[in-house]
């Protein structure tokens, strides 16, 4: 069960085309991030050194100033290398000598027009409309693109694109060639800059890679709900509609990726052991995946199971048997596809991370190594193979800085500890972040989580040396209304729901308020909610506790998945906050160990977090690691440990989870030195035998603060 933290207080909130679902004041700044001056040129210079743009007559390019349409027919005439026509065919009045051919051949393609009185206004500034018509007339040879204008659905304004404009505006959108505007308009009449114009000439003067990323779908391929937006958000079938949307714009160079934990955390997977997600992962037609550490909770022969079946290749190219000191023979390092002419090869790696957030017993007999020095090494490899471009898509995490746009953790130092063109695109899993940038002159992503978010890295390649010269990175919001459903996975989606409708729509019990994840504190400590007592927390191990009839019960905060509404509680919700299919372990502690537990600090927070039951606790954040608290007892009172004193009087009967049990989960370690774990309930059927017994009672399920947890320097 990986613990992850779901806030997204140092996540960036990037977008390319679509609305974050964050809003902020960084909703909707510029996306594709700088790239490093070192080892990539500006979107200008890259046109300058292809013969597109020109000065005037010296080293000033004048990138601000406004694109007149005389300007931009030549730039697009230069890029394109329009067929020269007859300057006979010309007939407009108002041109200037230098004019005249780059708009004959313009109006020879049919990419342009002039006005009714005999001129063509070759001073007259192009707008952003109008530059859509024109470069995506380029790249369809003159045709009207069939793309679906959904997309246009995220600009305010949207209604004020011209009807013959939107489907170029749209096509336009798809390919990245326009930036979002601060305040989420598309603002089609606004002129466009010679720089623009210099980002926009990319996909005529070089093939483009498009990547789309997934990560941590975690089961969740039906259709969610922002009810902060009212808007449908997440599916699989809506993310099969922005797959094909893309296909239509970009049908041979489009790459489609995941990056690990696809299937382990809902009832519609879990129930198949995850054949739901790789079916409709098939039908969707990804390229690869990364094997996360979910991937191992049903077991290590269900993953090689699932790895045999899939119709797309999952990998792991870092994870190493320990008897052999070699790779696993049971997935691939990687894989080589072929894009557009391009061979592209793609690496996949698990996160080192993987030996502490999995089950023991299922990893037992593997490593999970350091990726840096295998994407050296494999990188060479591919590359003597004539592998074109070389991508990563894995299970490191990433994080990324809200102001600063900084990005670290795993994700990062894989991009730092490679570079002079080792790898040219990353993605990463595992935090359930939002990050999109360059690192080290390489792309970067990672997608959020549940289908609630689509990375898209972008690769610009030179059609002759085949190198990457340019990229960018950023993020794809997945609302319903911004794409087109796709309706096979749709309906593979609802033959499964069908499957397991009646145990999901099974009533267990009715919640008197809506129950959460937040600390009780939340409110009071800074809006912290990985502190202390949760109402779920509490109400999960009070009730593994009376499963297992033991005198204290824990469990760790990120174990418990999704929060729970007012009204009525079914069996399927309750799955979603306890969807790993863990058990309660028992045995024996002494008053040293119990309270060795409470002091592990939550990774994130960097405060106790470890959910309980049967106990009072005591305890100031402000002492030091392993001094903080200061009084255990049980709820009848008897000590654990009081006024630095502990009890050596007797041992506790302790109930924590399987995962837990093994002292490699999420840091707590002393639970590894109890000898006596017995096997109890599965942890969901504990908890929802606790909600039927209060059902039977005629009671709703209630979960006030008891004063179990309290913590003394909040109260100074």
């Amino acid at each position: 069960m990986k613990k992850t933290l779901t806030t997204r207080l140092t996540a960036l909130a990037l977008v390319t085309v679509l609305t974050s679902s964050f809003a902020s004041s960084l909703a909707f700044a510029e996306t594709a991030a700088p790239s490093s001056p070192a080892s990539m040129k500006s979107d200008m210079r890259l046109a300058i050194d292809n013969g597109a743009i020109e000065g005037y007559g010296d080293t000033d390019y004048r990138g601000a100033n406004a694109a007149t349409r005389a300007e931009v027919v030549t730039m697009i005439n230069r890029a394109a290398k329009l067929k020269s026509a007859d300057l006979g065919s010309v007939t407009f009045t108002d041109l200037a000598n230098w004019q005249k051919q780059a708009v004959a051949n313009a109006v020879a393609a049919k990419l342009i027009s002039g006005f009714a009185d005999g001129t063509f206004h070759p001073n007259a500034a192009v707008t952003r409309q109008e530059l859509a018509e024109l470069i995506v007339k380029v790249v369809t040879g003159g045709q009207l693109p069939k793309v679906n204008e959904n997309v246009l659905n995220y600009f305010k304004d949207s209604s004020s694109i011209a009807k013959e404009s939107r489907p170029y505006v749209a096509y336009a959108v798809i390919s990245g060639i326009f930036t979002p505007t601060l305040d989420g308009n598309f603002n089609p009449t606004a002129e466009v800059t010679r720089d623009e114009v210099a980002k926009a000439l990319k996909p005529i003067l070089f093939k483009v890679v498009d990547i789309l990323t997934t990560n941590d779908i975690h089961g969740k391929i039906e259709v969610g709900f922002d009810k902060k937006r009212n808007q449908g958000q997440g599916g699989i079938e809506t993310l099969g509609g922005i797959v094909t949307d893309f296909r239509a714009v970009n049908p041979g160079g489009t790459v489609v990726v995941d990056g690990g934990d696809a299937w382990q955390g809902t009832l519609i997977s879990n129930t198949t052991n995850g054949q739901s997600v790789m079916d409709t992962m098939a039908q969707v037609q990804y390229d690869a995946a990364a094997i996360g550490n979910h991937e191992f909770d049903f077991g290590r022969d269900v993953l090689i199971d699932n790895i045999k079946k899939a119709k797309f290749p999952i990998l792991g190219a870092n994870i190493i048997d320990d008897k052999t000191g070699k790779r696993v023979d049971w997935t691939q390092p990687y894989v080589i596809v072929e894009k557009d002419g391009l061979k592209i090869g793609i690496i996949s790696f698990a996160t080192p991370q993987t030996t502490t957030t999995t089950k023991s017993t299922n990893i037992e007999g593997l490593s999970f190594v350091n990726p840096v020095p295998m994407a050296k090494e494999l990188s060479t490899e591919l590359r003597a193979k004539g592998v074109d471009i070389i991508m990563v898509t894995s299970h490191l995490p990433g994080e990324q800085n809200q102001k600063s746009a900084e990005i670290i953790s795993e994700l990062a130092d894989l991009a730092k500890g490679t570079g002079n063109g080792t790898l040219d695109a990353i993605v990463g899993g595992h935090s359930h972040m939002r990050v999109a940038g360059i690192v080290n002159g390489i792309p970067v992503v990672e997608a959020q989580s549940w289908l609630y978010a689509v990375g898209h890295i972008q690769l610009f390649v030179d059609k002759s040396t085949k190198q990457v010269v340019s990229s960018n990175a950023s993020l794809l919001e997945t609302y319903t209304n911004l794409t087109t459903a796709d309706a096979k996975i749709h309906q593979t989606v609802e033959d499964y729901k069908a499957k397991i409708s009646a145990k999901s729509g099974e009533v267990e019990v009715v919640t008197a308020e809506p129950l959460t994840r937040k600390s009780f504190r939340f409110a009071t400590n800074g809006g912290v909610d990985r502190d202390g007592a949760s109402q779920l927390g509490n109400s999960i191990t009070d009730a593994m506790r009376a499963s297992e009839k033991s005198d204290i019960a824990f469990t760790n905060i990120g174990g418990i998945r999704a929060d729970v509404d007012k009204g009525e509680l079914t069996y399927g919700k309750m799955f979603e906050v306890f969807p790993f299919g863990n058990y309660n372990v028992t045995g024996t502690m002494t008053a040293a160990q119990i309270k060795k537990a409470f002091e592990v600090t939550d990774k994130y927070t960097n405060l106790p977090a470890i959910q309980f039951s049967g106990l009072k606790v005591e305890w100031d954040s402000t002492k030091p690691l392993g001094e903080k608290y200061s009084k255990i007892t049980l709820i009848d009172g008897t000590p654990i440990y009081v006024d630095g004193k502990f009890n050596t009087d007797r041992t506790f009967k302790v109930t924590t989870n399987d995962f837990m049990a093994t002292g490699s989960g999420d840091g707590f370690t002393v639970f590894g030195e109890v000898k006596d774990w017995k096997d109890g309930a599965i942890m969901l059927d504990a908890w929802v035998n606790y909600a039927n017994s209060l059902k039977a009672a005629g009671k709703e399920l209630s979960v006030q603060d008891d004063g179990r947890d309290v913590r003394l320097d909040l109260k100074k």
